[in-house]
């Protein structure tokens, strides 16, 4: 399992999919699209970790998992997810 942060291209995805789900999200701040995308990817991990565990106990394991997804790189998804592409 790979440590690498998903790519913008994938978070933009994600939050497409968020803002089709909850279209208020598309003014939300950045810091809470952040944690919400953060907490999404550590609870995926796990999963992928411990496929064979129940829910609650893979929600015991995801403090295990670090934050990978940075401000940064969720601004320029949300630009890409809402079409505002300008840059590369």
């Amino acid at each position: 399992m790979s440590d690498d942060a998903p790519s913008v291209g994938k978070l933009a995805g994600q939050l497409g999919y968020m803002f089709e789900d909850d279209p208020a999200l598309r003014d939300a701040p950045v810091a809470q699209l952040v944690a919400r995308l953060n907490e999404e990817d550590r609870l995926a991990r796990a999963i992928a970790r411990y496929p064979n565990h129940t829910d609650a106990e893979i929600h015991r394991h995801v403090a295990e998992f670090h934050d990978r997804i940075g401000a940064v790189d969720v601004e320029r998804a949300r630009r890409q997810a809402l079409g505002n592409v300008d840059d590369g």
